[in-house]
């Protein structure tokens, strides 16, 4: 190796103080034992380079581990997960590698993601033409099955305002969705009916139905983690989930195979439920959330927090 200021060929290797703007850091680097100048040494010179990007990258907050640890935790292959946040194979692998530095646009969606995970769900909601049918349910059972621990703690959750002060029931929620897909309907109008069902119902009666909570997404109010309850379903073949063109919204059409239980449901509940559904009988997806855009349990919420009950009494009777 030769200084390229003096041509000797006399180097030593030392910790080095590298600053870059707002990047601050140390690493090994080759100097002239005369001049005392840079000397170009490949192998160190990369080392250098990758840890001034890993560096960047902390300070970004898409550190390279932390981007693994979330695939990993939902169990996702890179495939999997370049399709979610909206890139090419390799250019997730840069990022896990920590060779490059995300763009501006992949830098929001990734800190969005880290800072809250649960919204992966609408964000393969909202881009499922990215998607093959089939990918979309390998993707999302994955997603289910993370959710199973999760979804088992509710059965003993705190009441609160959250949940209509009412015990979560997975057979009243199954047999609730069993109910207003007997007909088929589409995956957005069913989301928005049982939160209206809920909340209606609260309003009534002073309890929920079902005990689920509900989210602030920016296609309505959802129940939360809603898809993993509909994986279940779709798994135990309790429903169907069929992908469809359709232009007026939605593309996912669910019907029930199942024959519900309305004896899960008091009499006062089912009166309820099909008040909803005759409500919104001809209401399109689009029309229905466009509906649910105008209650204050959707305009008084910020994005991806859980929704008070106590908006039900805002809510039109119906």
């Amino acid at each position: 190796m030769i200084c390229d200021n003096c041509g000797s060929k006399e180097t030593y290797v030392k910790e080095y103080h590298h600053k870059y703007n707002d990047i601050e850091f140390y690493s090994k680097r080759r100097f002239c034992s005369k001049c005392n100048n840079l000397v170009y040494d490949e192998e160190l010179d990369n080392e250098a380079s990758k840890k001034a990007i890993r560096e960047k990258n902390k300070i970004l907050g898409v550190d390279p581990d932390k981007i693994i640890a979330l695939r990993k935790k939902y169990n996702l292959t890179q495939e999997q997960f370049s399709k979610i946040i909206g890139c090419a194979k390799k250019t997730l692998i840069s990022y896990e590698q920590g060779t490059s530095v995300p763009n501006d646009i992949y830098i929001v969606t990734l800190k969005m993601l880290l800072e809250n995970p649960n919204i992966i769900k609408p964000m393969i909601e909202s881009n499922l033409s990215r998607y093959s049918q089939e990918e979309y349910q390998k993707i999302t059972s994955k997603l289910s099955i993370i959710y199973d621990e999760e979804d088992n703690k509710k059965e003993n959750q705190e009441l609160s305002k959250y949940n209509g002060y009412t015990e979560y029931s997975l057979s009243k929620v199954k047999n609730l969705i069993l109910y207003l897909s007997q007909n088929t309907i589409l995956k957005t109008k069913l989301l928005k009916e049982l939160f209206y069902c809920d909340f209606i119902s609260y309003k009534n009666i002073g309890k929920s139905i079902t005990g689920l909570e509900y989210k602030k997404y920016q296609f309505g109010p959802v129940p939360r983690n809603y898809e993993q309850i509909l994986n279940k379903l779709i798994q135990s073949k309790s429903i169907s989930l069929n992908l469809i063109i359709d232009s007026d919204y939605e593309c996912n059409q669910i019907s029930s195979i199942e024959k519900p239980n309305t004896k899960d449901f008091a009499k006062e509940e089912l009166d309820i439920i099909n008040r909803v559904i005759k409500y919104f009988k001809n209401y399109s997806s689009k029309k229905i959330v466009d509906y649910s855009h105008k209650e204050k349990a959707f305009t008084d919420t910020k994005e991806n927090n859980l929704i008070s009950y106590d908006y039900a009494f805002d809510i039109e009777d119906i």
